[in-house]
C-alpha cells in the first residue's frame, strides 16, 4: 500500500500557500507585513494627534496584531521549590535562538 499524505518539506497549509503565490505573481512588490507597519504607524500618528480614547485603543490593538509578525510570543514557565511555593515566569528570547532550560 501506498503512502498518503502531504510530500515532505511541503506546506501543511495548500490554500495559503497558493494565495501567497497568486498574491506576488499579480503584485510582485507588495508585502502585507510591511502594509501593516505603514498602517500602524498612521493610527498611531492619529491617536497621538487626536488623543481620544478610540484612536489609542486602535493604536493599541494595531500594535499587537503587529507583534504577532515581529516579537516572539511568551511562554511560561513554571518552578516550584521544597516549599511549595509556585513561582511562573514569562521569558523572551530576541536571539531566534532556543530557549535555556533552568536547573
Amino acid at each position: 500500500m501506498a503512502k498518503r499524505g502531504r510530500p515532505k518539506g511541503s506546506g501543511n497549509r495548500p490554500l495559503k500557500r497558493l494565495l501567497h503565490e497568486r498574491l506576488a505573481e499579480k503584485y510582485p512588490d507588495y508585502d502585507p507585513v510591511l502594509d501593516l507597519v505603514d498602517s500602524c504607524i498612521k493610527i498611531k500618528q492619529l491617536a497621538e494627534a487626536t488623543g481620544e480614547l478610540s484612536d489609542l485603543r486602535a493604536a493599541v490593538d494595531s500594535t499587537e496584531k503587529l507583534c504577532q509578525y515581529l516579537q516572539p510570543k511568551l511562554r511560561a514557565v513554571e518552578h516550584s521549590g521544597n516549599n511549595e511555593l509556585t513561582v511562573s515566569i514569562q521569558r523572551k528570547s530576541f536571539a531566534g535562538l532556543p530557549p535555556v532550560e533552568d536547573e
